[in-house]
């Protein structure tokens, strides 16, 4: 009777491994817990810029000769030799003939207030007549030689002058080679980022171990004085001379 009275010391052993493995499991948690935060908080975070100065090595200039007249066909003879005085400035300024490109005519119908006469037509209840045509066509200058092109774009308007009603776009310019210049550029920012972070570990009686993560700014393009930034970027077509600045943000581990 003892003996089947006798409780069997199994389940209490069981229970102690039970309880001593979720100890050890749940104080391993814990400690890794520590140990990523202690890993979190010992980084040092920077951020480190690059700036170069830039030259536009491209150019895309549009002008546009327009003329208006009561008949069609006499409007487009007048277009066509204001478009030719045009063609002839640019040549005669240094612009070679393969940088211009003549776009298609652009024809505007105008139309009187109000009347009720021959050669019009209804709208609505109103009758409007055809007072005349408005014709414009554009010419395209892309060239390499930014400081020629730039040079005509200020004198076009010399062609007022010369009876030819050219109204001028400002022009655009144009870096191509920023491909070139951005590995350049980010490896700078890079070094940059490092020396800061190194000066504080060095501030801090530590060192510098591995980096925990870099991160990119879009590159801003922009006038050689403006020192603005968007956190877009920015591409600035409005100025030859220009600005790229690189921006990164970098994490490094100390030890």
């Amino acid at each position: 009777m003892e003996n089947s009275e006798r409780k069997s010391p199994v389940p209490g052993i069981l229970l102690a491994l039970i309880l001593g493995g979720a100890f050890v499991w749940a104080t391993s948690l814990l400690s890794g817990a520590i140990v990523r935060t202690k890993s979190d908080s010992e980084m040092i975070r920077v951020t480190g810029s690059a700036r170069k100065n830039i030259q536009s090595d491209f150019i895309i200039w549009t002008g546009r000769v327009s003329y208006q007249g009561v008949e069609v066909a006499a409007t487009y003879e007048d277009l066509k030799k204001g478009i030719q005085k045009a063609i002839d400035y640019l040549k005669a300024n240094g612009v070679k003939d393969e940088e211009i490109r003549v776009n298609a005519v652009r024809t505007q119908t105008l139309y009187a207030s109000s009347g009720q006469q021959q050669g019009g037509y209804y709208e609505g209840e109103t009758f409007r007549q055809i007072a005349g045509y408005r014709l414009t066509q554009s010419l395209e200058v892309r060239s390499s030689n930014v400081a020629v092109v730039e040079k005509v774009a200020r004198g076009s308007t010399e062609l007022i002058s010369s009876g030819v009603a050219f109204e001028s776009d400002a022009p655009q310019f144009i870096y191509t080679k920023i491909g070139e210049v951005k590995i350049e550029i980010l490896a700078e920012a890079s070094k940059d980022a490092r020396r800061r972070a190194e000066e504080i570990a060095k501030s801090a009686g530590t060192t510098l171990s591995d980096v925990r993560f870099a991160r990119m700014a879009p590159l801003q393009i922009t006038p050689i004085y403006d020192f603005g930034i968007s956190s877009e970027g920015q591409n600035d077509t409005s100025s030859n001379e220009k600005a790229i600045t690189a921006i990164v943000t970098m994490g490094f581990g100390v030890k």
